[in-house]
């Protein structure tokens, strides 16, 4: 449950930040989720990385498909791939990462923070 609640919050308020604000918001946005909602790790990374390359992935395609694909085939050929669903999948993975990578930071910053001063050292 905190899973899917962690990616749709960060779905939505990455979506509506990139209306007004640069597209590298949403790592701030995955690790600012991810200090609210208490996970491991490894889950904030999936929750972070599932949350944007879905975005970012829906976005890109919705792009491609108003604009008859002009822009995405001509990139393609530049990055020496076949087709613009490439260039998609790679712009999700590309996404996903960086989610995935503010989320974790953000559940890193949550652990450091939360830990006692006398247990900062211990394991």
């Amino acid at each position: 449950m905190r899973f899917i609640f962690q990616v749709i919050l960060t779905s939505l308020i990455s979506y509506i930040l990139q209306q007004f604000m640069p597209s590298w918001i949403v790592v701030f946005v995955a690790a600012i989720v991810a200090l609210f909602v208490q996970s491991n790790p490894a889950a904030a990374f999936l929750g972070g990385f599932a949350a944007i390359s879905l975005l970012w992935m829906c976005k890109a395609t919705i792009i491609d498909v108003y604009t008859n694909s002009i822009l995405s085939v001509k990139v393609a050929a530049i990055l020496g791939m076949k087709s613009s669903i490439m260039l998609i999948l790679l712009t999700g993975i590309l996404g996903g990462l960086l989610g995935g990578l503010g989320a974790a930071s953000g559940q890193h910053l949550l652990r450091i923070i939360k830990k006692d001063r006398g247990d900062f050292y211990r394991k």
